[in-house]
């Protein structure tokens, strides 16, 4: 994937043009890659840091998965410069990132710190979904970085904060998926003059039906999010709902081309297994159906 790229789609990463970009559809790769960029560019924006360059979000740990609360890096902090030490894994665009944003903890609180990605071991990850997405397992032994949140439990809340508001992406991204999926059905079933049988014109009208409720609740999303209304209910809802709606598109792009779904001239294997991948993305869908019912019972 290309730096230059991923960096002119991304922009200034408002939510707003983004959203509605993504779910247009784009290719998997540059989508993944520029909602990555965008996590860490939005933490660094609400802290007053601007840096020039590619980022790569640093928070999942081998040993702990994205509870960012039992975080394992350690950070000392010494004459102004952060020293980190740990381990990360699943960091999208650590491969060939200028920065690594990483979260970790001190002796007295949770800190965040930016840490150029020649202070680091960068290992790219063999994956099927995302392989030119840059995920990589991180090693810090000692690395030198800039301390730019905390330490103190701010850092953390700025970075749930931040996920948050990031989950209206990733649920565009899905929704962009399942768009260009259930175009190529479309596309294939009016050349193959199969519309006129009601099997596979319901449902495809039904698949359309469900994802453009999906891209109205994500529109919701976006809209609130970008006034400064951050309901977390809202966006996990949207992600939950996006990325089961796209699911269940893609299994009706499947049952209408059958076979032919497979082809190397489809892209609709390839972009199921991209629209599964996001289903950790941001919080699986237990995560997000955890975060609306905690909201629920507070109402």
């Amino acid at each position: 994937m290309s730096t230059g790229r991923v960096l002119e789609f991304a922009g200034d990463c408002r939510l707003g043009e983004l959203a509605r970009r993504l779910m247009e559809g784009v290719d998997p790769c540059l989508g993944m890659s520029v909602v990555a960029h965008c996590l860490a560019f939005r933490v660094l924006e609400r802290v007053g840091v601007r840096v020039s360059g590619l980022l790569s979000p640093a928070f999942t740990e081998p040993s702990g998965g994205s509870s960012l609360a039992s975080t394992q890096t350690r950070v000392l902090l010494a004459n102004g410069e952060a020293r980190v030490y740990g381990e990360k894994i699943f960091s999208t665009n650590a491969a060939y990132a200028d920065y690594l944003l990483v979260f970790g903890r001190t002796d007295t609180g949770y800190v965040l710190a930016l840490v150029p990605r020649s202070e680091a071991r960068v290992e790219p990850l063999e994956l099927q979904a995302y392989s030119c997405s840059g995920i990589s397992r991180v090693y810090m032994r000692g690395s030198r970085g800039r301390l730019v949140a905390g330490p103190g439990r701010e850092a953390y809340k700025l970075l749930l904060e931040t996920l948050a508001e990031n989950r209206v992406l990733v649920a565009a991204l899905a929704i962009g998926l399942a768009w260009t999926a259930l175009r190529e059905a479309i596309d294939w079933a009016r050349k193959r003059n199969i519309f006129k049988h009601q099997a596979v014109s319901h449902r495809i009208a039904k698949a359309y039906a469900e994802l453009l409720a999906a891209k109205s609740l994500v529109e919701k999303a976006v809209e609130e999010t970008v006034k400064g209304e951050i309901d977390w209910a809202t966006t996990s809802a949207a992600k939950l709902v996006a990325v089961e709606t796209g699911r269940r598109v893609l299994e009706a792009a499947l049952k209408t081309m059958a076979g032919y779904a497979l082809h190397k001239n489809s892209r609709i294997a390839t972009l199921l297994l991209h629209l599964e991948a996001l289903e950790p993305a941001e919080g699986t869908s237990d995560i997000q159906l955890e975060i609306i019912a905690r909201t629920l019972e507070k109402m």
